[in-house]
């Protein structure tokens, strides 16, 4: 209905034709480290330029600093309580809400976006409204080699061929391209890197300057009636409040982010050149466009139009200490005199400076810091209430795709997780910890992770991340059923449905097929969309000789998600179940062009390779995947008997020792390691003499 009234009211607009509009932004860019925001080591004439000939807003400020919830408030015109989506990774923006895009195409527009990383790709909910949506990655990024960013080159370049499609389109076009570059590692390409030697932060954002200007050079040429806007999803710390990266805390460092503002063809109802120190949030920016390209809003805009003033206050949140690590949630409203931050305590942050410093916090007499957090309690409320009376859609993701966050510096965790009693400006020396432990996993150097988890519990004893590290750790350590009773206690402390697919996943690599389908159910459960728990839940059944069962499971995954990997890799399982050799070639290679780090991907490849006579092959395979996951108790003893059958018999041994001897108590561990030994001897032992 709302869409019907919206489409409505446009067709009584106006007669001037409505400006094109180009909202660029970049990833991870600090406003400071701009030359329209005074700063001398830029290198940014596109920037310059752009503020010269337009307006720049100088207390601009991000609702969230993370990429997606931050981009779902760019989108909506809604802070993240009420679009619902809070954190990365964890949610993703429902259909209920009204984007941008939504509401352009339905006012006439032609609307295309092209990005460039993991946390903008259209499966965030990003797609919606937008007739193109170019978000291509070679493969997902891992922990080990996760610069899978499309640089902004790139991205420039798809954009260019984007207007070029359109040049013979009458309609205004809203374009959106995203830039990753300024995010971390910093490591511009040349010349920029030699050009700013030691402040390579700067290099990237100089190389996005650059190429950013290609991409106007175009625009204007084709759209001589247009808006640009330039903004980030959030800021960088570089030790602010103790914080190296962002995403944890909330200060000028991380939410205060650069906004410029040029329009051709049309007037901004702002001086040009002008300079605006009002407090303006990203929630301001759907409702100014609206303004300028003389469309209605409504009511569910939670901004104010820039030329009006903006919101004059702004709320800001950070909750993935509290989802990934079990922390106190942080919240705060930025006003003129300053910025209060409510965790486990409520903090008054005076701006001075052209800044709001994180140095000193401001004593806050009793009544008023519970007036101010009673301010901030009561704001959060209504905004919770304003939304679309829908949560956020939850996503499932696989592991390569969490371990893809996490190097990003983006845990993930549990959306039900509870607050703990630790404030995450009193333990932010400890976070680095957890990307430490991470980065040390994805090495292979276990030692090392568990020498950093017992600095971790130091400080941090008891919460939920912690408890998820060990677990990780355990799993690294071999120790299977130790990680299995620790990903327990963590469901049972938390249910969810990442928690679930956890349980299933250690239970299948323990070969416990059945236990592990009803915990694949219960993932989806939590999560019908889930195609790892469809794929594993078909995967299991299988493994129980339930192929009806697996048949009925797999079509009514295919129904739901039939281009997805996992999906063509349950597809690859249940054709070779039937025998139909090809067919399943054929699946299984596309499911390991898309998910190369995925071991069962590379197993059911193997098996194929096996089914054909190719076993040779079929072994490379199964050592792959065993490379990928080294405790898969069923996938050494399938490599082991494998080994066995072709005469490998001391790689057989080698491959089931250490799962042998690290569970003495298991039977069939045991069993497999005493013929592999007793193949190796038959093999040392001379042939004897002919007769």
């Amino acid at each position: 209905m709302r869409r019907a009234v919206w489409a409505g009211l446009l067709a009584a607009g106006c007669a001037q034709a409505p400006p094109s509009v180009l909202l660029i932004t970049l990833d991870t860019t600090r406003a400071d480290h701009l030359g329209p925001y005074g700063y001398a080591k830029a290198e940014t004439p596109t920037y310059d330029r752009l503020a010269a000939e337009g307006t720049t807003w100088t207390r601009a400020y991000a609702t969230c600093p993370l990429t997606i919830p931050s981009h779902s408030s760019i989108m909506t015109g809604r802070y993240p309580p009420t679009h619902g989506v809070r954190d990365n990774g964890d949610f993703i923006l429902g259909p209920e809400e009204l984007t941008l895009a939504e509401r352009l195409s339905a006012a006439g527009y032609g609307t295309a976006a092209v990005t460039s990383a993991f946390p903008t790709r259209r499966r965030w909910g990003f797609g919606q409204g937008f007739e193109a949506y170019h978000d291509p990655l070679e493969r997902l990024p891992t922990v080990l080699d996760w610069r899978d960013e499309r640089p902004a080159e790139v991205v420039v370049d798809d954009a260019l061929g984007e207007l070029a499609r359109r040049a013979g389109d009458a309609r205004p076009l809203f374009l959106w391209v995203h830039l990753f570059d300024a995010h971390y590692p910093y490591a511009p390409p040349e010349p920029w890197a030699s050009r700013h030697p030691g402040r390579p932060y700067d290099g990237e954002i100089a190389y996005a300057d650059a190429q950013v200007g290609r991409l106007l050079e175009a625009w204007d040429a084709q759209h001589p009636r247009s808006l640009v806007v330039i903004t980030a999803d959030h800021g960088e710390a570089f030790g602010e409040g103790g914080e190296q990266t962002h995403g944890f805390l909330l200060h000028d460092g991380t939410l205060r982010v650069p906004l410029i503002v040029r329009a051709r063809g049309l007037d901004l109802g702002l001086p040009i050149g002008s300079v605006v120190d009002d407090v303006v949030s990203h929630v301001d920016i759907v409702p100014s466009l609206l303004a300028w390209a003389g469309l209605g809003g409504g009511p569910e805009l939670q901004g104010r139009p820039l030329q009006a003033g903006g919101s004059g206050a702004a709320w800001s949140e950070a909750r993935t200490g509290l989802y990934s690590l079990g922390l106190a949630p942080l919240a705060a409203r930025t006003l003129a005199e300053g910025r209060e931050t409510l965790g486990v305590r409520l903090s008054r942050y005076p701006f001075t400076g052209g800044r709001v410093g994180v140095e000193e916090e401001a004593a806050v007499p009793a009544g008023e810091s519970a007036a101010a957090a009673a301010a901030i309690g009561n704001w959060e409320a209504e905004l919770i209430a304003a939304s679309a009376g829908a949560e956020a859609g939850t996503a499932t993701l696989r592991g390569d795709e969490v371990e893809a966050l996490a190097a990003l510096g983006y845990l993930g965790g549990d959306v039900h997780a509870e607050a703990g009693d630790l404030d995450p400006r009193d333990v932010i020396e400890l976070i680095p910890l957890t990307w430490g432990v991470g980065q040390a996993l994805a090495r292979g150097q276990v030692r090392e992770a568990r020498a950093l988890l017992q600095q971790l519990d130091a400080g941090m004893a008891g919460t939920a991340g912690a408890a998820e590290l060990d677990a990780r750790v355990l799993l690294a350590e071999g120790d299977l059923p130790g990680a299995l009773n620790a990903s327990l206690a963590l469901y049972d402390r938390a249910p969810s449905s990442g928690r679930a697919l956890r349980v299933a996943e250690l239970l299948g690599a323990l070969g416990a097929h059945a236990e592990a389908e009803g915990w694949f159910g219960a993932a989806l459960d939590a999560d019908p969309m889930s195609a790892a728990a469809m794929a594993g839940q078909v995967s299991s059944l299988l493994a129980v000789g339930a192929l009806d069962e697996a048949e009925q499971a797999a079509d009514e995954a295919l129904a739901k998600v039939p281009d997805h990997a996992e999906v063509a890799l349950l597809s690859a399982e249940l054709l070779l179940a039937r025998g139909e050799l090809r067919r399943a070639e054929a699946e299984a290679a596309y499911a390991v062009t898309r998910m190369p780090s995925h071991p069962r991907a590379r197993l059911v490849v193997a098996a194929v390779d096996w089914a054909q006579g190719e076993p040779e092959r079929a072994i490379d395979g199964m050592f792959e995947a065993l490379w990928l996951a080294p405790t898969d108790l069923v996938l050494r003893a399938q490599l082991c008997l494998a080994l066995l059958d072709v005469g490998r018999a001391a790689e057989a041994q080698r491959v089931i020792r250490p799962a042998a001897e690290l569970l003495p108590e298991d039977d069939v561990l045991r069993s497999l390691l005493d013929e592999a030994t007793a193949a190796v001897e038959a093999q040392r032992r001379p042939p004897p003499p002919a007769p």
